[in-house]
């Protein structure tokens, strides 16, 4: 249940919330937070200089959850290979955040997003039938790009913290339901953070047999073993971009959705956006559809689009790569960025089962320049890749809305 904004106005002036400032901050440009909230605490070792564990990963979005219940709503959307095996791995998270009323700011935002009384949110339900428009961002689908997960991890923050405080976080949330999957790959991470401060190369889930993948050597090489999850997908699987030996970087799987991971975001999707294309992947979503994916992956500083879309749906999608794109980064499709055909991607998923609007974007430089490739030092996160990504992230929020069509602006 929400109050009436007379009646949280009045509220408001009963306890003193002073409201004249916040008419000037609104008016300030966005500004990048440190991950200095309630729910930024580390729960266990990091590694590497301060990444998170898979298992960090998850209980910061419980935390966040706990923190925040008027605001924030956690919803277990599967498990991994490992848990699917009885062999340990995770339960699967995703957070919801959504505003609890326009308007509310201060002491009034603190009981609110406490959850105490009346002040609750409505929205973020496993439902196609929510009033506000969607942005879902994923992280760490691939394991070895650790920074995906440190950039959801801060995105989450920015808002449960910022709502009610910082104008751009408030606003987000008013109008809109923001979902974020902040490790997609959880036993994959496992792998990758057993190194510690020499992380392990893992790319793919760990779904192989003990004993494959070897070289010529006889060694087992563990980073070719397992299915690359963003090639599992339904829509387009089996396609050119994908690879049909077990050991391929870029392995397929034995069949569409095969893994429980790639399985629990297909459902997640499937159950937060309706179904707005109304035919076949070459039948143009309309321009008042609404709802867009983000999928984090490392690196290029590209924004990449579906490969197969149709006509005037690509051309709109460059348009929103344009709009998205920090200084630096390039648009296009898989070919034209990273130089290489992809299918079977969450991307995919996205535009061709459901129309949703979808991009998949390669955080960092290439070549030799400083925080490049899979691995950047732990301060690349505050000092690089959080301030040029957090305007991205917010332009996605409002351009959720609409897309397809210039009226998101």
């Amino acid at each position: 249940m929400t109050l009436p904004r007379a009646v949280i106005a009045v509220v408001s002036a009963l306890m003193l919330v002073a409201t004249a400032s916040g008419s000037a901050a609104a008016r300030e440009p966005v500004r990048p937070l440190m991950c200095a909230g309630t729910g930024c605490a580390t729960y266990g070792p990091t590694y590497y200089g301060g990444y998170r564990t898979a298992t960090d990963m998850l209980r910061h979005v419980d935390a966040v959850g706990a923190a925040y219940p008027g605001i924030a709503t956690v919803h277990d959307i599967g498990e991994s290979w490992s848990a699917s095996q009885g062999r340990g791995g995770h339960r699967m998270r995703a957070i919801c955040l959504t505003g609890v009323e326009p308007g509310v700011t201060g002491a009034v935002a603190a009981v609110a997003k406490s959850g105490l009384g009346v002040f609750r949110s409505e929205g973020c339900a496993m439902s196609t039938a929510g009033r506000k428009p969607r942005f879902l961002l994923i992280a760490q689908i691939h394991a070895r790009e650790i920074v995906t997960g440190e950039l959801a991890w801060r995105w989450i923050d920015y808002l449960a913290d910022g709502y009610g405080i910082d104008p751009v976080a408030t606003e987000i949330l008013d109008h809109n339901e923001i979902w974020v999957v902040p490790v997609a790959n959880p036993d994959g991470v496992d792998v990758v953070s057993s190194g510690g401060d020499d992380p392990r190369y893992q790319r793919k889930n760990v779904d192989f047999a003990p004993d494959s993948c070897r070289d010529d050597t006889g060694e087992i090489r563990y980073y070719r073993q397992g299915v690359d999850l963003e090639r599992n997908f339904s829509a387009r699987w089996g396609e050119p971009g994908s690879g049909a030996d077990p050991c391929d970087e870029n392995y397929r799987g034995p069949a569409p959705a095969s893994e429980p991971e790639t399985a629990a975001l297909e459902g997640l999707m499937s159950r937060i956006f309706a179904d707005q294309r109304a035919g076949s992947a070459e039948v143009e979503v309309p321009d008042s559809a609404s709802g867009l994916v983000i999928d984090l992956h490392a690196f290029g500083d590209y924004l990449l689009i579906p490969t197969q879309t149709a006509p005037e749906d690509a051309r709109q999608l460059r348009r929103l790569t344009q709009r998205l794109a920090p200084p630096g980064y390039r648009g296009g499709t898989s070919a034209e960025t990273v130089g290489y055909e992809v299918s079977g991607t969450s991307s995919d998923q996205a535009y061709a089962a459901l129309g949703v609007a979808a991009l998949v974007v390669e955080v960092g430089p290439r070549g030799d320049e400083p925080c490049h490739g899979f691995l950047p030092e732990y301060s690349c996160v505050d000092s690089l890749f959080w301030p040029t990504l957090l305007p991205s992230f917010v332009e996605a929020a409002r351009a959720a809305r609409a897309p397809y069509s210039d009226s998101s602006r």
